[in-house]
């Protein structure tokens, strides 16, 4: 369900499981952890590129296995996914097409540069499910894009598409759909032509003043996700999700 490649001193991971928009299960967070920490234990490796198969990055977390497999421990599979991405040396880019979902947006305020195509559309639906947001985004988010677009995207959950995620600054490009892995190769070209430790180094920089607590709350958000999972607010979101309705906070 994780399928990757490396040529041209890129590494490509895929999220590969279309007939599910590419939702991911906890075992796909694992495998992934597994090709991050290749690449980067990889000297001919200078640059990883995220994308998916079948037209969509991802649909977020696969709930029918969240429900069976809620995070547990101090290190469940999604929070290990979150640190490989977030500490990998080596430059991230990401190829959007079609849904950004959950983790698919989240894990974007820690990559180093994002396609998309023109149809892409993102959504942060952790209150629709009765939980908090994770990957460190109640952190990286205002930083990034302001308050008021952090609390929109995170407290009323909408739908959005590329102008917006263009104008809070989670994307850097945004292309036809037949051309964003060509795109996405070209950029991560460039990235492997630079010299490698300045590159390593220029990212290092950039992450070093926040890093430390920044990995922190993406801890106590999983944790805040984990105690909220067994609310009723989280038990009516999910229960309504296997019964295809939408959920009901009226009497909460």
């Amino acid at each position: 369900m994780i399928l990757t490649s490396i040529e041209n001193r890129i590494q490509t991971i895929s999220f590969n499981r279309p007939e599910k928009k590419n939702a991911i299960t906890n075992q796909m967070y694992l495998d992934a952890v597994d090709a991050l920490q290749a690449a980067d234990a990889n000297p001919e490796v200078r640059c990883v590129i995220f994308t998916g198969e079948g037209g969509n990055l991802t649909s977020g977390n696969d709930l029918v296995d969240f429900i069976q497999n809620p995070p547990q421990g101090d290190m469940p599979p999604v929070l290990a996914f979150l640190l490989a991405v977030a500490r990998l040396k080596k430059p991230i880019v990401v190829a959007i097409n079609g849904l950004a979902v959950g983790i698919g947006t989240t894990m974007l305020a820690h990559c180093d540069y994002i396609v998309a195509a023109e149809d892409s559309r993102f959504k942060l639906p952790f209150v629709d499910l009765g939980v908090c947001p994770e990957g460190g985004s109640s952190l990286l988010f205002p930083k990034l894009m302001g308050h008021a677009h952090a609390a929109e995207l995170l407290m009323l959950a909408d739908i959005f598409d590329v102008k917006k995620a263009d104008k809070v600054g989670l994307i850097n490009a945004v292309v036809p759909a037949d051309d964003v892995r060509a795109h996405a190769q070209k950029i991560a070209a460039k990235f492997v032509q630079r010299a490698p430790a300045a590159v390593m180094r220029t990212k290092a920089m950039l992450k070093q003043d926040y890093l430390a607590d920044l990995e922190k709350r993406m801890a106590d958000e999983v944790y805040a996700f984990r105690d909220l999972l067994e609310s009723p607010e989280a038990k009516e979101a999910l229960t309504a999700f296997m019964e295809k309705r939408a959920p009901d906070f009226s009497r909460f």
